[in-house]
């Protein structure tokens, strides 16, 4: 991994700030279109193969489980076909390191 490749850690903000400039609700699809050029990484990364049997992309997968984790910390929730803002989520002081923290701190308590 070269120091251009984003993680799932990466994805949290692009996303929280993506759903609130949509209003705090926006199909899968707007999500992805609007946060991957926000990730700053090339396509050849992006689109290769994660490596697993799924057969999905190295995005598809992080932007997955970035998700997921924004929904145990109760920040987002997946309402179909839409994800939306929490009253949690919806509040502007989140940085990169407090949502690191939460999504951290929930995925911690989801294994117990």
């Amino acid at each position: 991994m070269t120091q251009n490749e984003p993680i799932e850690k990466d994805y949290y903000l692009p996303i929280l700030n993506t759903l609130k400039s949509f209003g705090g609700t926006a199909t899968l699809d707007e999500i992805k279109i609007a946060v991957r050029p926000l990730l700053r990484a090339s396509d050849a990364y992006l689109d290769a193969a994660a490596g697993d049997k799924t057969g999905e992309s190295n995005f598809e997968k992080d932007f997955g489980w970035a998700g997921k984790r924004l929904g145990d910390a109760g920040l987002m929730r997946k309402v179909r076909p839409n994800w939306e803002l929490t009253e949690e989520g919806q509040k502007n002081y989140f940085t990169e390191k407090t949502l690191i923290f939460l999504c951290k701190l929930a995925e911690e308590n989801d294994k117990r």
